[in-house]
């Protein structure tokens, strides 16, 4: 009797020990989800955008009149200053044009001269009602005739002028001659471009900007010198080449273009920097531009995280998931504040370095376990 009780007591306790290792049928897998790190509010967080060098003033150059290129002394690189000769076209027939125009202009001075002093005779006739007023007329309108004439071929000399000296093209301003779009004793038209300048003093950089950076970038200040996300943060903007390793340079904010590319949803947001001493910056180089948020330490420590991140009811309330020890989520109320694009402030109890469940974030319940998948 004493050995079945002792038995009994034996399989009692080993089976209270299975029982105990055991998993219960109740308890449920983690579940899979995908998760972020809060960053510092503290730090200085940074964006990268991408673009392209072109000089700080730009133009194709032209020739206003057509003709033969009988001169064109630059070449792709050549330094000009402002008012160096750029081309010349053939001007041997403007020189004619001009020689026509001041003959013509010369019989018309002759012919009006004449008309002024017959017309002169006649006024005083007329006066002295020696002339009919028929007469009188026809002398009056001869003169008016005339000096309608002279005024043409002034006109027409000044035109022919003109045409003459556009057959040579000089530089605007001081630059660099970046293209060559014509050769030398080429039938050029007229307004076809047959180089292109461009003053590399200071050069500016293109780059494209999402639509959702785009809708918090203003002007920091009247300098124009930085980009600002609120009252209180702005960014600072810095440029790197890969041409030129282990060099940034300070860049400074100029404009925001208004039209979006509909394929790319960016927008051309243009800065600008001097040409650095140190090295030669061209144009068509490529430039990553780094904006580093300043200023931000200053300010509360909100969180921007995606809207999936975010679970509410019916009732309003809104919580993220914030992951603890062993695989389990704690709901945090949180409060919404501004959006940017497909992310969302939140402010609640959180610290930098909490991580927030995202990707499954809606279907998970007080209690349960989670596991993070890539």
């Amino acid at each position: 009797m004493k050995t079945r009780t002792s038995f009994i007591k034996t399989f009692a306790a080993l089976a209270a020990l299975s029982l105990l290792a055991a998993p219960t049928a109740a308890e449920e897998p983690p579940i899979p989800v995908k998760t972020l790190f809060l960053g510092s509010a503290r730090s200085h967080p940074q964006r990268h955008y991408y673009g392209t060098v072109q000089g700080s003033q730009r133009v194709n150059l032209s020739f206003r009149v057509p003709g033969p290129l009988v001169e064109f002394p630059v070449e792709m690189g050549s330094r000009v200053a402002k008012g160096d000769l750029i081309g010349r076209v053939d001007p041997r027939d403007f020189r004619t044009r001009l020689s026509d125009a001041q003959s013509r202009l010369s019989q018309a001075r002759a012919r009006y001269g004449e008309a002024l002093n017959n017309f002169r005779r006649y006024d005083e006739l007329y006066k002295k009602q020696s002339v009919s007023q028929a007469q009188y007329d026809r002398y009056k309108t001869a003169l008016d005739v005339a000096r309608s004439a002279l005024k043409t071929a002034e006109a027409s000399v000044a035109a022919a002028q003109d045409a003459l000296a556009d057959t040579e093209l000089r530089a605007p301003f001081g630059g660099v001659i970046v293209a060559r779009m014509a050769e030398n004793f080429q039938d050029v038209q007229a307004k076809q471009p047959v180089a292109s300048l461009q003053n590399l003093d200071s050069v500016e950089i293109v780059i494209r900007v999402p639509e959702e950076d785009i809708a918090n970038v203003a002007v920091a200040d009247e300098k124009n010198r930085m980009f600002r996300l609120s009252e209180k943060v702005s960014l600072d903007l810095e440029a790197t080449l890969d041409e030129l390793p282990g060099q940034s340079f300070r860049v400074t904010f100029k404009e925001v273009g208004a039209q979006s590319d509909p394929r790319t949803q960016t927008y051309p947001v243009t800065v600008a920097m001097p040409q650095p001493k140190s090295a030669r910056i061209l144009p068509g180089m490529a430039v990553n531009v780094t904006a580093s948020l300043i200023g931000g330490e200053t300010g509360d420590p909100n969180f921007y995280v995606p809207l999936e991140a975010v679970v509410g009811d019916v009732s309003g309330r809104t919580w993220v998931w914030r992951c603890g020890r062993g695989g389990g989520i704690v709901r945090v109320p949180v409060t919404l504040g501004d959006f940017r694009g497909s992310r969302v402030q939140i402010v609640g109890e959180l610290a930098p370095g909490d991580q927030i469940v995202t990707v499954g974030a809606r279907g998970l319940r007080e209690g349960q376990k989670v596991r993070v998948v890539d």
